[in-house]
């Protein structure tokens, strides 16, 4: 078996990342996906963070990738804190089960306790991302910027009282997905 590559993203792997993206996705949640629309609109996004986007790749193709983003948390007084979020986190639909997006977790994970952030947020199944330390956000006080809390809201200190409590705010790119780009950029799949 091809051994297992994990390394920073590149541009070059950048389409590359949106396909695996995809496959990985499609009719998981809702019928079709877009979380590869997502991931191609964050692309030169101030609040991505290259420095800690990473893939996987076997037999010089990608089967994993791993996206970071800035957020924030406001707290009661106004005062915004910054802290990182992860998603989508993909692997191709034949090499799941294998511990590459395990992998993928841990590795960045690290690479993000190096930085200045205090913590990550995520949304994600609690029964996975427990896994790695990460918590119920309403543990540490925080919600969604509408208030809302669910358990799929998660987070993970990276250094003792590294997250402030209050609203959470991903960057706002997650929750503006035009039908039609998102029609248009699948159509690019197809062709």
């Amino acid at each position: 078996m091809n051994e297992r590559i994990y390394r920073l993203e590149t541009p070059a792997d950048y389409a590359a990342a949106e396909l695996l993206t995809r496959a990985a996705f499609w009719n998981v949640y809702k019928p079709g996906c877009d979380e590869h629309y997502i991931l191609h609109s964050l692309r030169g996004d101030p609040d991505a963070m290259e420095s800690l986007n990473l893939v996987c790749e076997q037999g010089g193709r990608l089967i994993g990738h791993i996206f970071y983003t800035r957020a924030r948390i406001v707290d009661a007084s106004g005062a915004a804190h910054s802290v990182l979020a992860f998603g989508p986190i993909s692997v191709r639909p034949d090499a799941q089960r294998t511990g590459v997006g395990s992998e993928l977790i841990r590795r960045s994970l690290a690479l993000a306790g190096a930085t200045d952030f205090g913590g990550v947020v995520i949304t994600g199944n609690p029964a996975y991302y427990g896994r790695f330390g990460f918590r119920p956000a309403s543990d540490f006080g925080i919600v969604m910027h509408d208030g809302s809390s669910f358990p799929e809201l998660m987070a993970l200190e990276l250094r003792p009282d590294g997250l402030a409590s209050g609203r959470m705010h991903f960057s706002p790119r997650f929750f503006d997905v035009p039908a039609d780009g998102l029609e248009a950029f699948d159509a690019s799949f197809r062709s």
